[in-house]
């Protein structure tokens, strides 16, 4: 414990010490002024003011400085330290110093039009490597100076516009900080005179020759033949072009359309600047062709299209022409047949599969036979007891159902 108060005296003797001699101060003094604490920022602006310093400070030690607390009061002493030891430098004896920073132009010359702009940019490298961060200015442009700092790779980049008649004239760079830099620090920047564009020649106007659609050269392009399903969208549109005899679009040339079995969803009246006009289409409810006409003027150009029935939606049963609903009355002395469609939503009949047939009460009814073709499901059926007796005749096909009650009429006397 008692070393560790003997450290402290110590330490805070040398703060006094550094902030009571005339010397110089080092790098180490001022890093130890800004973390000890022992002084205030003010008190370390003046003590700079006094003593200055003895190194000059890089873009590096700026940095490290900033983040150790150090104000802009700070900053400022230390900045008048380095361009007071510019213009009076001391030489004092001591180690090698560092390389100069020099300052690379990107271009020593740059050409602008008159009152366009142009990007005037300088690298700063020390030796090797680039030096950024550093605050740099360009004079000579005319106006405020421009100010920028170096990226990561050293380089800033600087906006000027040309003046507004074509001359020549010298930018300069420098550090804002009053940093010595070294190299070409300067740019020629040169203001060519304005363009002057002649106005296009006057040509007398043709007049315009109406294009005409040629017959082998318009017609429907895409989408014709293609295949769908009833009361769906047609998977791709349908384009129809119009063309000259050279092949050459015709754009805004009226077209009339006209469906059959089906409804346009778009409904353009004249082609785009492309000569096309595309339609898209939604099926109708036959599973029958779909045709759309388009119709300019003498010429006629149809498309087909063929939709195909929907999915299975319901069971169709008819008895001769008759379609049964409900209930199915038979005769007690003769034998009934029925016919099973299924179909879609529409009506439209599709193949059956699976056609099954069962009654309830077999001695009211009974099912002689089952069969299929391309017609569709056929089922026999035997009357039993006569009578007015009822039982249920479920029938099945294609995965639906339908029930129906089914009666034997009695005997007349």
């Amino acid at each position: 414990m008692k070393r560790v108060v003997v450290l402290l005296i110590m330490l805070a003797g040398a703060t006094r010490a550094g902030a009571q001699t005339s010397e110089p101060l080092r790098k180490s003094d001022l890093i130890r002024l800004l973390t000890g604490g022992a002084l205030s920022h003010g008190e370390i602006a003046d003590l700079i003011r006094r003593n200055c310093l003895s190194f000059t400070p890089t873009a590096r030690d700026r940095t490290d400085l900033a983040a150790l607390g150090a104000d802009s009061l700070i900053m400022a002493r230390v900045a008048g330290c380095a361009q007071g030891r510019s213009t009076s430098p001391v030489t004092t004896p001591g180690p090698v110093t560092a390389a100069p920073i020099a300052v690379v132009p990107l271009q020593s010359r740059v050409t602008v039009e008159a009152g366009a702009e142009a990007i005037v940019a300088f690298a700063l490298r020390r030796g090797a490597q680039p030096q950024g961060g550093a605050l740099l200015v360009l004079r000579g442009g005319g106006g405020s100076d421009p100010v920028a700092t170096t990226d990561a790779r050293g380089i800033a980049s600087f906006r000027v516009r040309g003046a507004a008649a074509a001359m020549s004239r010298v930018l300069s760079v420098a550090a804002v900080d009053g940093a010595v830099l070294t190299g070409q620090t300067t740019v020629e920047f040169i203001t060519l005179p304005p363009v002057r564009v002649a106005p296009p020649p006057v040509v007398a106007a043709r007049p315009l020759r109406t294009a005409r659609p040629a017959p082998t050269s318009t017609g429907w392009v895409a989408g014709t033949a293609q295949r769908g399903v009833v009361g769906r969208r047609a998977a791709v549109p349908l384009i129809f072009e119009v063309r000259d005899s050279t092949g050459a679009p015709i754009a805004g040339v009226p077209v009339a359309l006209a469906v059959a079995n089906g409804r346009l969803l778009t409904s353009p009246d004249r082609t785009d600047s492309v000569g096309a006009v595309r339609v898209d289409l939604e099926f109708g409810p036959r599973a029958a062709a779909t045709s759309v006409t388009a119709t300019i003027g003498s010429l006629v150009r149809q498309a087909t299209l063929y939709p195909a029935a929907g999915p299975a939606a319901r069971l169709l049963v008819l008895r001769g022409r008759d379609t049964v609903s409900r209930r199915l009355e038979l005769d007690p002395d003769a034998p009934t047949n029925l016919l099973v469609v299924p179909a879609d939503a529409f009506g439209n009949p599709l193949p059956v599969r699976g056609l099954l047939a069962a009654v309830g009460d077999g001695s009211v009814l009974k099912v002689a036979g089952v069969t299929t073709d391309s017609v569709g499901g056929h089922v026999s059926l035997r009357p039993g007891r006569a009578g007015g007796s009822a039982t249920n005749l479920a029938l099945q096909a294609s995965g639906l159902r339908t029930d129906l009650t089914a009666s034997v009429r009695a005997r007349r006397p």
